[in-house]
């Protein structure tokens, strides 16, 4: 059976936004999901993040997705693991800083302060697909085609400036 891990970005939580919804519509697929209430979702610790994705174990028949700050962290994650998954979609995603003018938004920042090892996320993901809206407000299209660029993946462009605090589900389950 497939295992799909989602993991939620900053500030938010396994019961907000899509998350919920898909995990049921995948679960009715027969893949095993886990949707976990990331620690700390308001003051984000990169290790402590990653150690969720390391407790749930994936392996090359997994899925990873990430929304938000949840990308980065699972780039983070496959940069440091010898572990191979089998795909990894990234919703809203962002491998760089993106200087909000936010209260708090070091918070963010600081998992993408250091570059990433590209070669060393190619290598630990058969499939990498990057979903970014044209005019999200807080995470500039080029983050996505930044990400897109350096992993060689799929980048799905889609209209919207709400973030993905909803979205058509097909975007991820077509893909699949």
């Amino acid at each position: 059976m497939k295992k799909v891990l989602i993991i939620h970005g900053w500030q938010s939580g396994s019961q907000e936004h899509w998350y919920q919804e898909e995990k049921k519509i995948l679960e009715n697929l027969c893949y095993k999901v886990t949707v976990p209430d990331m620690p700390n979702a308001n003051y984000p610790n990169l290790n402590e993040w990653i150690q969720i994705i390391e407790d749930f174990c994936p392996d090359k028949d997994s899925i990873l997705i990430g929304h938000s700050l949840g990308a980065p962290t699972i780039l983070r994650y496959l940069e440091s693991t010898k572990k191979k998954v089998e795909k990894i979609i990234l919703i809203a995603g962002f491998a760089s800083t993106l200087n909000l003018d936010y209260p708090d938004s070091e918070y963010p920042d600081s998992f993408v302060k250091d570059s990433f090892n590209w070669g060393k996320i190619k290598e630990n993901s058969t499939k990498i697909i990057v979903i970014n809206q044209k005019k999200d407000d807080w995470v500039p299209f080029k983050k996505g085609i930044e990400i897109a660029k350096n992993t060689q993946g799929e980048l799905v462009e889609v209209e919207g400036t709400d973030h993905f605090d909803k979205m058509d589900l097909d975007l991820i389950n077509s893909r699949l």
